[in-house]
């Protein structure tokens, strides 16, 4: 019954008995009249109950349909599998992104922004949410950026790279010398120069931890202005490290996917020894990737900061620029030309044979390829909006924000390596006809 039939059939109900109304049919009616409020209250919750559920319900049904009814479903089963196979996936990204929360907040108390102690920790402030519109309007970029990250990075290497910095420069276990021997014979003469540099940003990528937990103390002795553009160049060259060590786990991820689909055995260790010597045939996409953002967003930016003391204004366009322009675009130019990293890591191609095959399997499956698209888009849309939405709840450094931080941290790594192991599952079932896997 709905709600303001049923308010209206009691009152008129009641008022048409008053007038001929006895002692105890009046007292029958006070009674009437007494219980109204607690009639209407229990109308009220059911109706607000429905008013939750069906929604709820409906966004369900919908959710399904949309996982299961989709051309590109059964990639997306056959990843699921993968990952509860090969747990090491999700929580190795864990792993590495827990690192970066917690390094945030290290760096948060040491520059004063953060104060943890007893009292902050035990204390829980109420849950304030902001406009979820809002919320969503700045979800859209995180979530190119996931997607993009799945043909290209999806690992989250700082500050976790200034470790590998350091064994690679000690050449731990030998995995120098077998880079060294694997770039020899795939990049030739120009081996040299892609070794000294790989060092050089080796070297700074341990550097950039270390100088940004002591800038305070460094900025005692030094102008603070030179200490931001050394920090810009360290951040520079630390960011090409951060990326190749990066590629080299999702080198591996691709890799130990495709050994899953082949039903083989193999030790991890042996798995990223192969995912070693497998980074020198993607080294040219990966260059692309890094002029590009060189171009796009690190050029400006030590422009910028080379001007910063004449210039003040033109720091935030730049900033304001890379936020709105120059990151959006080199997430659409990954996703545009999603196949390429995949097709060079296991296949032994040149970039140009590379894009030629990208462009015939775009033409080919298409329809599947958006599908697959719009389902991992929505699914790391909704883990970002959720992420700003419950995180902006609470005061920032509060102990649920900090809980909410690490669990959707996790959250994003399942998807990320679920996502991985989808797309790899769907690029080898797209091969028609199937093209042999060379090492």
């Amino acid at each position: 019954m709905p709600l303001h039939f049923a308010v209206h059939f009691l009152w008129t109900r009641d008022a048409g008995s008053r007038g001929s109304a006895s002692l105890p049919r009046a007292a029958t009616d006070r009674a009437a009249r007494a219980s109204l409020p607690h009639e209407i209250m229990a109308l009220a919750q059911a109706a607000g109950w429905q008013s939750v559920a069906l929604p709820t319900a409906g966004a369900l049904v919908g959710y399904l349909i949309l996982i299961f009814a989709n051309p590109a479903h059964r990639f997306f089963r056959d990843g699921l599998r993968c990952v509860q196979r090969h747990p090491r996936m999700w929580i190795w990204l864990s792993v590495l992104g827990l690192a970066y929360t917690l390094f945030q907040n290290l760096q948060a108390y040491q520059l004063g922004e953060a104060q943890f102690s007893l009292a902050s920790l035990l204390y829980w402030p109420g849950f304030k949410p902001h406009d979820w519109r809002a919320t969503a309007g700045h979800a859209w970029l995180p979530a190119l950026e996931l997607l993009a990250g799945l043909f290209n990075q999806a690992v989250v290497s700082y500050p976790t790279s200034a470790a590998a910095a350091l064994l690679f420069t000690i050449n731990w276990r030998g995995y120098q010398m077998q880079f060294l021997r694997a770039a020899k014979g795939r990049l030739g003469r120009w081996w040299v120069a892609v070794y000294l540099g790989l060092v050089l940003c080796a070297f700074a990528a341990f550097c950039k931890p270390i100088f940004s937990l002591s800038i305070y103390w460094l900025n005692q002795y030094f102008d603070g202005i030179l200490l931001l553009r050394v920090g810009a160049i360290i951040d520079w060259l630390s960011f090409q490290f951060e990326y190749l060590f990066g590629l080299l786990i999702q080198i591996f991820l691709v890799l130990l996917t495709f050994v899953w689909i082949r039903g083989l055995n193999a030790e991890p260790g042996r798995i990223f020894e192969l995912a070693l010597k497998r980074a020198v045939f993607a080294a040219k996409w990966a260059g692309v990737v890094l002029v590009a953002t060189f171009l796009l967003i690190h050029l400006p930016l030590l422009i910028s900061y080379a001007w910063i003391t004449q210039q003040t204004d033109f720091t935030s366009a730049v900033v304001q620029y890379i936020e709105q322009t120059a990151r959006p675009l080199i997430a659409l130019g990954l996703v545009l030309f999603c196949s390429i990293q995949i097709l060079l890591i296991l296949h032994n191609e040149t970039l140009r044979e590379a894009v030629l095959e990208h462009a015939r399997l775009v033409r080919n499956h298409w329809h599947s390829i958006f599908w697959f698209l719009i389902v991992a888009g929505l699914h790391l849309f909704a883990i970002s909006w959720l992420n700003d939405f419950l995180g902006d709840a609470f005061p920032k450094y509060s102990m649920q924000s900090l809980l909410l931080a690490a669990l959707f941290t996790i959250g994003k790594a399942f998807l990320a390596a679920w996502f991985l192991a989808s797309w790899v599952c769907f690029y080898r079932a797209s091969l028609t006809p199937r093209k042999a896997i060379r090492f």
